[in-house]
């Protein structure tokens, strides 16, 4: 143990030669890089000096093609919206007709069931919101007197 504890505590001694080579390396391949990052940075000043009196001029078309162009991609969003609710619809459909075909059942007669259940329904539903009117509305011969 006392060896390790020397080891750790002790320097390790490096001779100058690899040294001054890494430090060379590293000063060569960090001077490319900043020069080249001090291009860049040059070369964006330069183009947004000049740039800059054209987007003044034609920002007003470039706010109306921005708005043009977000609506266009909200009619996209919808459009795909729908198309994946189409979709998602039709394929319950065929899960419907197709999970439920017992022997003896035809597609057509699977069908002319779903359509009577969907009827059944809608009168369901109408009688259900024609009984919620007619208890909020209120009484038209109690505000006639």
């Amino acid at each position: 143990m006392t060896e390790g504890h020397q080891q750790q505590g002790e320097h390790q001694n490096v001779s100058g030669g690899p040294m001054v080579c890494a430090s060379l390396a590293g000063m060569a391949v960090t001077a490319a890089l900043l020069g080249m990052m001090g291009f860049s940075f040059l070369a964006t000043l330069i183009l947004l000096v000049i740039i800059s009196p054209l987007l003044l001029m034609f920002s007003p078309l470039l706010l109306c093609v921005g708005l043009v162009f977000a609506g266009v991609l909200a009619g996209f969003a919808v459009a795909a919206a729908m198309a994946l609710a189409g979709v998602s619809s039709l394929a319950w459909i065929y899960r419907e007709i197709r999970g439920s075909l017992g022997a003896g059942y035809s597609v057509t007669e699977r069908l002319a069931e779903l359509g009577e259940r969907v009827k059944e329904q809608g009168k369901d539903w109408a009688e259900y919101l024609q009984r919620k009117v007619q208890e909020n509305s209120p009484d038209t011969s109690a505000n006639r007197g």
